[in-house]
């Protein structure tokens, strides 16, 4: 199709002004952020009266889901608004090995597949300035954000996970570090320069820290603070607190630079956490497990979304939502045209956040055919309204929880509710195959003796990483 000249050149001299009129986005992934981490979500002994505003202005999640038990899969799903089986990202890259396992895992590519569609092309393609600051994850080389709709990436590489909080780093490789320096502090100060050089045109910043993901280290100021503090559950890991506390001050930090620019009424804010929090050291609240499983504590997440002018201030939704949802649910915010052919598993949150009616969907799936280093083996799940099935691949054996009367999964009611566990099931099972789910396979050199004890080696390596 030809167009006249004349119309091009007005179309390019409109289109600055056009994507002017656009909201700006920041998107926060903080890494490995149990479920009641912060305050609002129940916690009173971390303070983070940042984040906790945020939710006063804006509206809070109770049942928000990442779309796996950890980092890669739940990036890739907030990216593409994929789930995880689709794009075949259902591990952390490049996953584990463990040759005497009772089952192969599934096979994991080498980064979030090149056919994928990346939010950030999209929003770039309409005019937004698009940044990725901070944690990948999800493959290098040809796979980094640099090379997928981002105009800007800071820290992010291969690597899953990093050396040090504190410069020289090691891992990731940050230009221009000063010796001492605080790693989410450097992210976001380079936020905020972002955030300064694009203030006169809509942006796209996806910061996905590093923290609270281990090692386990805050500024000595807020450490000592919180060993004065006592923390009701007798954990009292002021370390971890003082962590927590951090990513707080980053919110401080870019929600007063908004302020400072002007930009605090035309800047959605999204906050959410890529998987459950670690066992022992993170809070899940009275959720099941932790990071690496499948049960709630693995995937339910702290979700807040502020829409200046559109969510009501102290909004509270109990709808399950999924992190497949944010992809379109940006779309729609902006008013901006997906890519040609892609087509989201998510749905839009906007009904949700705009109180006009509820979502057209009763199912949210997860499948995790993988060992993972919390000790979990692969299994697959399914939650339609209050019930929660999980598959056990190993075994084939089904747990089934109300999750309304039994948020902590404590009641395996699949014994006694043998008919719904396996409508549950056969629903889960057409999923997958709808989705080209990849599934583990049995290994003919399963040796039980082996392969405990080889998980376990690996177990306390990946916990060292973690």
């Amino acid at each position: 199709m030809k167009f006249h000249p004349v119309f091009l050149l007005l179309f390019t001299a409109l289109f600055p002004v056009l994507a002017a009129g656009r909201p700006n986005v920041i998107f926060l992934l903080v890494d490995d952020m149990g479920y009641a981490d912060v305050g609002v979500y129940g916690n009173t002994y971390h303070q983070t009266p940042h984040i906790d505003r945020l939710a006063a202005e804006g509206m809070r999640f109770t049942d928000a889901y990442a779309a796996a038990p950890n980092c890669s899969p739940t990036r890739g799903s907030i990216l593409t608004g994929h789930w995880p089986a689709r794009t075949g990202v259902t591990q952390y890259l490049a996953g584990n090995f463990l040759p005497h396992a009772k089952l192969f895992q599934a096979q994991l590519p080498d980064g979030l597949p090149l056919r994928e569609t990346l939010i950030a092309q999209p929003l770039r393609a309409a005019g937004y300035a698009t940044a990725s600051i901070g944690k990948w994850h999800l493959g290098a080389g040809e796979y980094l954000p640099e090379k997928r709709g981002f105009d800007l990436n800071f820290a992010g590489s291969y690597w899953g996970h990093h050396a040090a909080m504190f410069a020289p780093y090691k891992v990731p490789d940050i230009p221009d570090a000063t010796p001492g320096e605080y790693l989410t502090d450097r992210l976001t100060r380079e936020s905020e320069r972002f955030i300064e050089a694009n203030r006169d045109r809509p942006f796209f910043l996806y910061l996905p820290l590093y923290a609270v993901h281990s090692p386990i280290e805050a500024k000595a100021r807020l450490i000592e603070k919180y060993k004065q503090r006592t923390d009701p559950t007798g954990r009292n890991n002021a370390t971890y607190a003082a962590m927590v506390e951090g990513v707080d001050q980053c919110v401080s930090r870019l929600t007063r630079k908004l302020a400072e620019l002007g930009l605090t009424g035309r800047t959605i804010i999204f906050f959410f956490s890529d998987n459950g929090g670690v066992e022992g050291r993170a809070f899940n609240g009275c959720l099941r497990r932790g990071k690496g499983w499948l049960y709630e504590g693995g995937i339910r997440e702290p979700l807040i979304i502020k829409w200046p002018g559109v969510t009501k201030p102290g909004a509270v939704s109990r709808t399950p939502v999924s992190s497949v949802d944010f992809y379109p649910t940006i779309l729609a915010m902006t008013g901006v045209s997906d890519t040609h052919g892609h087509l989201s598993d998510g749905l839009s949150l906007t009904p949700l956040l705009t109180v006009a009616g509820p979502l057209e969907r009763s199912t949210l799936y997860w499948h995790y055919p993988h060992y993972s280093n919390a000790g979990a083996s692969p299994t697959g799940a399914i939650r339609e309204g209050e019930w929660k099935l999980i598959e056990f691949f190993e075994d084939n054996h089904l747990e089934l929880y109300n999750l309304k009367a039994d948020p902590g999964e404590q009641h395996n009611l699949a014994p006694v509710k043998s008919k719904l566990a396996r409508r549950l099931l056969e629903k889960l099972r057409r999923w997958r195959t709808e989705t080209g789910a990849q599934m583990p396979v049995p290994n003919p050199d399963y040796v039980p003796a082996k392969a405990k004890m080889k998980r376990g080696i690996r177990a306390r390596w990946d916990r060292h990483r973690n």
